[in-house]
């Protein structure tokens, strides 16, 4: 049959993958997490102990005016709408200042189609529950920032040469004129960011090149020896982590590895089994008919997985990219 032939087969590419990443990793193991993968995103932002770098961060991807001074941590899982429970929602992190304002910090590794979109909704539904509280609509702003990852597709790229953090509010269209502070998106594009160390000239650019490096460094730079940039390299330093939370990481990243690898075998071997469908019974219509039935068990697994690990439907969606609607409809029937 076409799906044990293909689980075996996933099976060993998976192994594969696995066997080569131990190698790897043994060959040259990280001094410090990568901040741009889930379990070394979760490690530092997700410890209460590191609340001053997760302020040093957000505050340097912040507009001027705006600055953190101290922080709550709030909670990550939220209900969805109050018409439809079923449908959960999970932020990487969430917190709030002393002002009131909200703060989201989303990362985001891998192209999503509609990211902005879901962006928008995240930092709406956060706004949104924060007005239910009061009557007069006087609620503090809420702020999403995203560390991309992958790049976003501007519509002139000519204009984003040398600019990597972008800022997305309500603003009138030719006074540009801002009433009020209600919703802010901001894009920190870590994907762009080309430039070597020294040329980092300003506090901005020398975080967002921290951001994205940090994960492969075998040394503290020079131009980072300062207190705040000394606290991020700490709370980063596997060696100083607590051996249940090392334990929690290193459980965390061999899942992220071990759910990737599965997935790209699974693609793969959809893939290769639909040409093989098409050959044998018409190109086209095989070839869809394969890859359907090539998708189906292994998917339903993976998504089951992700799940039982604490990740919601619209995290899952924007891993897998795989429309929420098909993985709510799998998580109900398990």
């Amino acid at each position: 049959m076409f799906c044990s032939r293909a689980s075996a087969e996933l099976c060993r590419q998976t192994n594969y993958v696995l066997m080569n990443s131990f190698t790897a990793n043994k060959n040259s193991d990280p001094l410090f997490v990568d901040l741009l993968s889930n379990g070394g995103f979760k490690a530092v932002f997700g410890d209460v102990n590191n609340k001053d770098v997760v302020m040093s961060i957000i505050n340097v991807l912040l507009p001027s005016h705006r600055r953190v001074v101290d922080i709550e941590y709030l909670p990550t899982d939220q209900e969805g709408p109050v018409l439809d429970l079923n449908k959960e929602f999970q932020y990487d992190f969430m917190c709030r200042d002393a002002s009131g304002a909200v703060f989201i910090v989303e990362m985001q590794r891998y192209h999503e189609e509609y990211w902005f979109k879901r962006c928008v909704s995240y930092a709406s539904r956060a706004y949104d529950r924060q007005n239910r509280r009061g009557e007069d609509y006087d609620v503090p702003p809420v702020y999403l920032i995203g560390l991309m990852g992958t790049e976003i597709k501007h519509r002139d790229m000519n204009q984003w040469q040398d600019r990597f953090v972008s800022e997305y509010t309500f603003r009138e269209k030719e006074s540009n004129e801002l009433l009020d502070e209600t919703i802010v998106i901001i894009f920190a594009e870590l994907a762009r960011f080309d430039k070597a160390a020294e040329e980092c000239l300003t506090e901005q650019e020398r975080m967002l090149y921290l951001l994205k490096n940090i994960g492969s460094m075998k040394i503290q730079p020079e131009c980072f020896e300062t207190q705040t940039y000394g606290r991020i390299f700490e709370a980063c330093r596997l060696a100083g982590f607590s051996e249940e939370k090392r334990i929690k990481y290193d459980s965390d990243m061999n899942d992220e590895r071990r759910l990737k690898g599965q997935y790209a075998a699974y693609r793969k071997i959809g893939y290769a089994e639909g040409n093989a469908e098409g050959r044998a019974e018409g190109r086209e219509e095989g070839r869809a008919e394969g890859l359907a039935e090539g998708r189906s068990k292994e998917r339903s697994e993976i998504i089951v997985q992700l799940h039982s690990k604490g990740m919601g439907p619209e995290q899952i969606s924007e891993m897998l990219n795989i429309a929420q609607e098909e993985i709510q409809s799998i998580l109900a029937k398990k």
